[in-house]
Parts: C-alpha cells; structure tokens; sequence
C-alpha cells in the first residue's frame, strides 16, 4: 500500500541515499519505503520555515497528485518540508547529452524524444497546468527503453495556484523574462529550445524557428500544431520511401531483364564463304536465293519509325496503367495515414502494370533493344510518380 496523506507525520524510511543532482532550493533522496524506491525532495534546512517555499512545496504536490500520466513523474505523499514521489531509474536529459553525444544523431531516438515530450506536455495543457520550467534538466529518461518522466512541477502555473516561484532563463520565452502574460504558448517556446540542444537539431529547424518566434501569436498555437507537423513529417518519408522502393524494384528487374543478343553478321559470312570455297571445281555452285536488298538507310528509317511508333503506344498504354491506378491521388491530402496506405498499393499496382507495358512492347518491337523500351517505361513511371507525389503535398499544405 502507497504511503499518501497531508499531515506532519512522516514515515519511517528504510534507507536514504543523498543524490548527486539537488536542486536550488531543495536537497534530493532515494529512499526505500515498504522495500520500494522512492524519491525524496525536501527543502533545504535554511528554507524549512519560509512559508513561501512551503507553499511552492505544496503547490507542487498538489497539482501532481491529481495527474496521472505514463511520461510524468508520480506524486504520492507531502508533509511540511517535502515531497515523496515515485523513483525512476534513469538520467535526465543533459546527462545523456554529456554521456552519449551521439545517441540523439539516431533520428529513431530523437523521434522518441519529441512525440513522449509533446504527449506529456499536451496532458498538462488539457489539465490547466502550464509547466514553466521545461529543461534538459527536468527530463528523465528511464535506465530501461529510454522514455521520458517528466519532473518537477515547482514553477507550474494552474488556475488556483497562479504564482510561480522561478525560471530558467535559457529556456524561459520572452514573456517569462519581462513579467508578461503566459499561457500554453511559453511552454512551446521552451520545447523549441530544448530541440536546439539536440545534436540531429537541423532537421528539425522549421519546427525550432515556429517554436522560439519572439511574439506569441507566431509560434505553434498548441502542443497539437507541433504534433500534427511531426506526424505530416514522417508520413512525408513513408511515402517517399515506398516511392524509393518501388522504383529501385523496377532498376533491379531492369538489370535482370534477358537482353537480346546481336548477330555475328562477319562470322556467318566467312563460314558462307568457307562453305563455297569447299564444294569440288567441277560442280556449278547452286544459285542463290533471290533476296529483296535493303539499304542501310532504308533499315534505319525504319528504325527510327518503329521506335516512334513503339512510344506512341508506349504513352498510351502507360495512361491508361496511370490512369487506373494513381491518377485519382492529384487531389488526396498527402498527410493522411490512410492515404499513405492506399498510395502504396496503388503505386505497388502501377509498377506491375508498367512492367506488363514493357514485356508485350518488347514483343511486338523485337528489333528495337528491350534496354530501349525499359529506360522509356522507367523515365515515364518516375515522372508521373513524381507529379502526383508533388501534387498530394501541395494539397497537404
């Protein structure tokens, strides 16, 4: 059974171990209560008795208490000089960048980061709670899976506790600094900060830019607005990596593809003329098969007309594939998961196709190189893949 209660009797630890990070106004514990870890935040002995330190004590853990959310810290008990919270194995968020600098350049761990961090700052937000002091700092990152517990609600802003006790002026928005106003969107600038601190930032600088604009009404209204980016970001990537697939397939069928092997004309002459050389002096050689001659411009005239001719169809029959495939997508919303989806099996459809195209134009054209009739259907499915993957993100924004 969890110890909670709101009176002066304190319980009895089994151990208490004195950690390395303390805070400004308060001493830091790991405590065992009932053979669990806790941890233990108390007010520095010459704080004990200044009551505006008691109450930010009891601000705190009453906003806490009635939280309940996976990526934040859980508040279980108070008494005059401190708090008792749930203990998390792990580091915070300046102790991984010091520790591992480069853990943060896997994009797959920076992803991590921002979805936990939003997620549990929007559960504030929905609760009225304004954070205030969100920093590396204040960021735990737990010893197994690496997610995020968020800490420290000492500088929150709530409807029934609006005075707040302090900042951190590297991460505090302009509003912070001057005395105005705050509200959800003095969080945000501070998200947008803690990004920058990040060593994989840059791919995220549009988001950094919107987070940390000057004035209020330029960032991202709510912690949403940046969720909903983040989401349009990655589904940007999953379709353009089912795009970078589908095209690789058909450059790797194309290297696969039988070429069609050219005539040894010099040979076949010599052994005509090595056959006529043999036969005995006393026979008349036989005449020859009567054969229409073609001269070598009339062959590439030809040619070139057949080559023509294979285009015209090859355009054809490649509108039709495009048509019944992925045109319809000129006018979806790229953003959308379920058009993300539908694009990758219609695409999937549209290469098949297009691979058919070149397979019966190959037979019908045998004198015109099957390399020829792949490099046109390759250039074709690019470009209209292209068009209609450009046209879907100018709908998205």
């Amino acid at each position: 059974m969890e110890y909670s209660q709101f009176t002066d009797n304190k319980p009895q630890f089994e151990s208490l171990e004195s950690l390395d990070v303390q805070g400004a106004t308060c001493e830091t514990f790991r405590v065992k209560l009932y053979g669990k870890l806790h941890f233990l935040k108390r007010l520095k002995p010459e704080l004990t008795n200044d009551i505006r330190y008691q109450e930010a004590l009891r601000k705190e853990f009453e906003t806490g208490y009635r939280l309940e959310h996976p990526n934040l810290v859980r508040y279980i008990s108070l008494d005059n000089d401190s708090i008792l919270m749930e203990y998390v194995d792990g580091e915070t968020l300046s102790q991984r960048l010091a520790t591992q600098p480069d853990y943060f350049r896997n994009k797959k761990n920076t992803d991590k980061l921002l979805r936990q961090m939003l997620d549990v700052v929007g559960y504030l937000h929905t609760h009225q709670v304004l954070h205030l002091d969100l920093k590396p700092d204040n960021i735990l990152l737990t010893r197994i899976g690496s997610d995020v517990k968020l800490i420290d609600l000492g500088c929150c802003y709530t409807d029934t506790f609006p005075d707040t006790t302090g900042r951190t002026n590297a991460f505090a928005a302009p509003e912070q600094l001057s005395g105005g106003a705050v509200d959800v969107r003095t969080d945000i600038y501070a998200i947008g900060r803690i990004l920058e601190c990040l060593s994989n930032y840059t791919i995220y600088n549009k988001v950094i830019a919107r987070c940390t604009a000057e004035r209020p009404t330029d960032r991202y209204q709510s912690v949403e607005e940046i969720a909903n980016d983040f989401r349009h970001k990655h589904r940007y990537w999953y379709v353009l990596a089912v795009l970078v697939i589908v095209v690789a397939l058909l450059a790797a069928l194309w290297t696969l593809y039988p070429r069609q092997q050219p005539q040894s004309l010099p040979v076949i002459q010599d052994t005509q003329r090595d056959a006529v050389a043999i036969q005995p002096k006393d026979t008349l050689p036989q005449q020859p098969p009567v054969a229409v001659s073609i001269s070598v411009t009339e062959k590439k005239d030809q040619k070139r007309d057949d080559k023509q001719q294979m285009e015209k169809e090859l355009d054809r029959l490649m509108d039709k594939a495009y048509r019944s495939t992925i045109a319809t997508f000129c006018d979806s919303v790229f953003p959308s998961l379920t058009v993300g989806r539908q694009w990758e099996q219609q695409s999937s459809e549209f290469h098949a196709q297009a691979l058919q195209v070149a397979a019966d134009l190959s037979r019908k054209y045998p004198d015109i190189p099957e390399s020829v009739v792949m490099e046109s259907i390759e250039s074709r499915f690019q470009t209209l893949v292209g068009y209609v993957f450009n046209r879907m993100r100018e709908n998205g924004k």
